[in-house]
């Protein structure tokens, strides 16, 4: 399963879905090639976070999932930044 696909599992079981009054994309992929390391694949996702304990609940099953580098989750912004190593 891609991180992007995963990703979009866990946020629609949480039921933190993209509203549609939000011009963010989706998701926004950018793949960072380097010759020393694995690439990393980041990933944008719009989510209608509300509070901080929303906030709580998205990062605590983001940060389950081995292969994240890092992730941030912006409550007044309204989304979810994802990057992890792309298989």
């Amino acid at each position: 399963m891609t991180l992007v696909s995963w990703a979009k599992k866990e946020l629609a079981r949480l039921g933190i879905h993209k509203p549609k009054r939000l011009p963010l994309p989706a998701t926004s992929l950018a793949p960072v090639k380097c010759p020393t390391m694995s690439p990393i694949q980041e990933v944008v996702l719009a989510a209608d976070l509300h509070c901080a304990k929303c906030q709580n609940k998205v990062a605590d099953v983001i940060s389950r999932i081995d292969d994240i580098e890092f992730m941030v989750v912006h409550v007044l912004e309204k989304k979810v930044t994802l990057a992890g190593k792309s298989e």
